[in-house]
């Protein structure tokens, strides 16, 4: 447990520390437009954030200083990072638009000849770059109306050369179709080397995060296929849908690679966030069925079904707009379940550090997106690495519980092994050797050791007792039942001339040690001597009773109760008289109740048919041929399902 624990710990450590890169400078700032580069840029190790006051021009597109001067349009000062539409302590402007940032980059002298990089984040919703007066990058195309516009959202690395002392970069950027506009995130500056080392350890973890719960979600679904759990696929599809949230955001890998339109990584973005919810309501239902108020998983499949249906189809202006809505409702659905999933865990979890761990984690990470996305708080977008996080912990729960289940299964195939020998050794290895009459016996049990049971009591070669018992169920209860009616058996050999008085002692040992579990039985005594049969019947099949010279079969109706359930039960005795030819068949009733691919079961008639076609058969080959047609109708031997026993008694 400990292991686990400091293993999820020292993951999160990791994945913490990769996603912030840590030590980015964001000294010395801008300032009204302006960043002094001079004193550090010669010798940071990590990118500048190139945060602060940018001059701004709103409803401009400029593209350099001469234009500037030209047109002279009205300075305005923003802060970057941050919407337009939502500036603090500045003039804050309407979310749709366009507009110019402008900032003026001072060099040292030893930079002057090198060439820098601009690591520039995706803006809202296309931009243009230029440095010096020259276009160097777009996204989309940038216009002043929304029919020209065309949107975009793509991160790009910015390469230039530094000529003068001075570097002037102007950023058109237009939007008319999200809820905020401009530059939400930050823009970094370094040397290549720098730049180029940061932007692939962003690609790396987000390749990591996005490999790593496809393939806990494509795990979870392949043991769905195995053992049909809900859990597995909810948890499975709720895993691919989060690692495809990964590729539209961030560095819009879905972008960078297939480059499809851009209206469909948006809508992908929020259909990642309706159909979550969906998914892990449902999760946690399947782990404790009945905790979650059956209107609330109802409210949820309709209220983010809904959305899911309304991100498909609404225009993406509105659709922006509607994302506080299922933010709202996305922290209502995840503070319930937290509160069952922590509740239900204290009562039945042994691994709870491991999965509150992961539970609040995966929650704090949820909540600090959706600060981020209205810019209440300035970090990064994190909720995948929180839901990888959860995910893992959850699959080490579940692979400690699967350490745990393989030991128990191990424990139980080992008894399991031990409660075969020991019916093996209780059951006879071979039928009775009789003077003139043949028995013959063929037993299936349904699992390694079965209910079914049968004994004899050889007296001698002319006198025989032959007991046939169905405990209800199967496995080691079934056998240590069996067990039981072995040695109840056993004690009444003194008796074995009279049926009746077998199944009473029997019963009567019985009662009280089995739990309830009604046992049939049939004892069937032999006297070669006087070629007589006397049956005694406790709730069993009737015997089947094959007159050779009627040919005809014949039920033998003797009654009496089940045993193990009432005390003092009384046991009639049937007597008749046997001759040569005729065979008497003793069986359980799997026999009879066996059913083929048509659910049509193999009945009483079809029993007796078979009997009277393969009366002329002896004993074995009479049995394997029976058996044989059961299980031709079943289809195979793993169809059966109850335990299958039969005894022939073949006369002359």
């Amino acid at each position: 447990m400990k292991e686990l624990l400091y293993f999820s710990i020292l993951t999160l450590l990791c994945v913490a520390l990769l996603s912030c890169n840590t030590n980015v400078s964001i000294k010395p700032g801008v300032n009204q437009g302006i960043i002094d580069l001079r004193n550090i840029e010669d010798t940071v190790a990590n990118p500048i954030r190139l945060d602060g006051t940018w001059k701004f021009y709103w409803n401009y597109l400029i593209e350099s200083k001469e234009q500037l001067k030209l047109q002279n349009p009205p300075i305005d000062y923003i802060t970057v990072p941050a919407p337009w539409n939502k500036q603090k302590n500045f003039k804050s402007y309407p979310a749709h638009g366009y507009g110019t940032y402008h900032i003026t980059l001072l060099h040292s002298k030893k930079t002057i000849g090198s060439i820098m990089y601009i690591k520039m984040p995706f803006t809202h919703t296309s931009h243009a770059i230029f440095i010096n007066g020259i276009p160097i990058a777009r996204s989309g195309f940038v216009n002043s109306n929304k029919e020209t516009m065309i949107p975009n959202q793509l991160p790009s690395i910015i390469q230039f050369l530094v000529t003068s002392p001075t570097t002037e970069i102007f950023i058109q950027v237009a939007n008319f179709q999200q809820r905020n506009g401009g530059i939400l995130h930050p823009v970094y500056y370094g040397t290549p080397k720098i730049i180029e080392s940061f932007h692939n350890n962003s690609i790396y973890i987000q390749l990591f995060v996005f490999a790593s719960l496809s393939v806990i979600g494509i795990y979870h679904l392949g043991l769905y296929l195995i053992n049909r759990s809900k859990q597995n696929i909810f948890i499975g599809l709720f895993s691919l849908i989060v690692a495809l949230r990964i590729l539209v955001i961030n560095e819009m890998l879905l972008i960078s690679f297939f480059n499809p339109p851009w209206s469909i990584n948006f809508r992908l973005s929020y259909l990642t966030v309706t159909i979550t919810p969906i998914l892990f309501c449902h999760f946690v239902n399947s782990v404790y069925p009945d905790k979650i108020k059956k209107y609330t998983i109802l409210t949820t499949d309709l209220y983010f079904g809904f959305f899911t249906l309304f991100v498909c189809i609404a225009p993406l202006h509105i659709l922006s707009s509607s994302l506080v809505f299922i933010q709202l409702a996305l922290v209502y659905i995840s503070i319930r379940l937290l509160i069952i999933l922590i509740k239900e865990t204290s009562k039945n979890l042994k691994t709870k550090r491991i999965f509150y761990a992961g539970l609040i984690l995966g929650f704090a990470c949820l909540i600090n997106d959706i600060l981020f996305s209205h810019q209440i708080i300035k970090t990064i977008n994190s909720s995948h690495f929180g839901i990888l996080i959860f995910v893992v912990t959850q699959s080490m729960i579940a692979f400690e519980e699967y350490i745990i289940q393989q030991q128990r299964l191990v424990t139980l195939s080992h008894e399991m092994n031990i409660a075969k020998k020991i019916q093996r050794n209780i059951l006879p290895s071979e039928p009775p050797r009789l003077s003139g009459i043949l028995v013959d016996i063929v037993y299936l049990p349904v699992t390694t050791i079965g209910g079914d049971f049968y004994h004899f009591f050889e007296i001698d070669n002319k006198h025989t007792g032959i007991f046939i018992a169905d405990v209800t169920g199967h496995g080691i209860p079934a056998s240590m039942i069996a067990s039981t009616v072995n040695i109840a058996f056993t004690l009444q050999y003194n008796h074995a001339a009279h049926p009746d008085i077998v199944l009473r002692n029997i019963n009567d040992l019985l009662i009280g040690k089995t739990g309830n579990q009604p046992i049939t039985a049939l004892y069937c005594y032999l006297d070669i001597d006087d070629m007589i049969v006397r049956l005694s019947r406790a709730g069993h099949p009737y015997p089947l009773y094959f007159n050779s010279k009627m040919g005809t079969v014949e039920e033998i109706k003797i009654q009496g109760n089940v045993m193990g359930i009432w005390p003092s039960s009384d046991f009639h005795t049937a007597q008749f008289t046997i001759y040569n030819g005729d065979k008497i068949i003793l069986y359980t009733d799997g026999l009879i109740e066996i059913r083929n691919k048509h659910n049509h079961q193999y009945n009483l008639d079809k029993l007796k048919k078979s009997i009277i076609d393969n009366k002329h058969l002896k004993a074995s080959e009479f049995t394997n041929t029976i058996i044989n047609e059961v299980l031709q109708w079943a289809g195979s031997k793993e169809h059966i399902t109850d335990d299958i026993t039969i005894i022939t008694i073949d006369v002359g």
